[in-house]
């Protein structure tokens, strides 16, 4: 496309990243992808700007590459945050299809941030750009207008207090938080079917970066609730969280606290994540805390059709299986 223009970053080219994303999301920050490249991501920063006048517009996307034997497919990096989209988004979205088909790609996923409205969904098909998918939420707070005491029912309210009658003790310093939070995380993940996606390293690497937030529950003088994120745009992504069997009690009274926390530093907006299925328990319990429940969407683009059919042929998968690339569904 003529008058594009993209700039593909390394986690090795900080100032230029940390120079494009000073005012954008929390997962879109050189801290979270210094993160994921300790523990052996390879990230990348994808700045497109294309279109004129009215039709201008500028796609700042976070991504890493994946291979299934010779072919690539892209994705954001995992995080709340996704694509940013500004101004206009047919031509930066049309410059990115072009770029990644003359690079060889076969898809990209790419999960659009919380913000990005009034994408045309029938614009974007009849322009060949991708097809649009909803699926999951993310509870976001609206900092300037969330009250403990109006913005909740008073069954939540009691939940949040049972953190206090336990005697819960709010902690803020990563430096406490970081060693144990690695535990916290996997043993709430053990309660469910779903593996850790992060290791370690990944968390060691979150720590040990500026814009990192951590918040705790401490009772008795132990660290049985956390919750880890990052700050950045006036946002907060509060994208993981763990706790011990006698620290679930405390969950929503850290959210709580933290949300006000998060007040208090001058952000506007707290991403407190989704859930894992309509209706279960995390889903009902974020659903009370009073938050705007937004849709998570993702924008799938089919750089090489051909391909495409065949990776899906060879993996018995279904060309239009909701998940997206198909062949990479997790098998059982």
């Amino acid at each position: 496309m003529t008058g594009a223009e993209i700039r593909c970053l390394t986690v090795a080219d900080r100032a230029a990243w940390e120079a494009v994303t000073a005012e954008a999301l929390p997962a879109q920050s050189w801290g979270h992808a210094a993160g994921l490249a300790a523990g052996g991501w390879d990230p990348e920063l994808a700045v497109v700007t294309a279109g004129r006048g009215a039709e201008a517009g500028r796609l700042i996307l976070p991504f890493h590459r994946r291979k299934s034997g010779r072919a690539v497919d892209v994705a954001t990096l995992p995080g709340l945050s996704g694509a940013l989209l500004q101004g206009a988004p047919l031509a930066p979205l049309r410059a990115w299809a072009d770029f990644a088909a003359a690079q060889g790609w076969v898809a990209g996923y790419l999960q659009l941030a919380p913000v990005a409205e009034g994408l045309p969904r029938e614009g974007l098909l009849s322009e060949g750009l991708g097809r649009i998918a909803e699926h999951n939420a993310l509870f976001v707070f609206d900092l300037a207008s969330w009250d403990i005491d109006d913005s909740i029912g008073a069954n939540m309210r009691r939940s949040i207090r049972l953190g206090g009658r336990l005697g819960a003790r709010l902690v803020t310093d990563p430096a406490r938080i970081g060693p144990v939070f690695a535990a916290l995380y996997a043993r709430t993940l053990a309660r469910g079917t779903t593996p850790a996606a992060f290791g370690g390293a990944v968390l060691a690497g979150w720590f040990a970066q500026a814009g990192t937030l951590a918040f705790a529950a401490e009772v008795g003088g132990e660290i049985v609730a956390a919750q880890l994120g990052r700050a950045s745009g006036g946002w907060a992504d509060l994208h993981l969280a763990g706790a011990t069997d006698a620290g679930r009690p405390c969950q929503a009274w850290l959210i709580a606290r933290a949300i006000e926390a998060c007040r208090s530093m001058g952000l506007r907006q707290a991403n407190i994540g989704g859930y894992g299925v309509a209706g279960d328990g995390l889903h009902r319990m974020k659903a009370r805390l009073g938050a705007r429940e937004v849709p998570l969407r993702s924008l799938r683009q089919v750089y090489d059709p051909a391909r495409f059919a065949a990776l899906c042929a060879a993996a018995g998968a279904d060309p239009e299986d909701a998940y997206f690339p198909p062949w990479r569904r997790p098998r059982g």
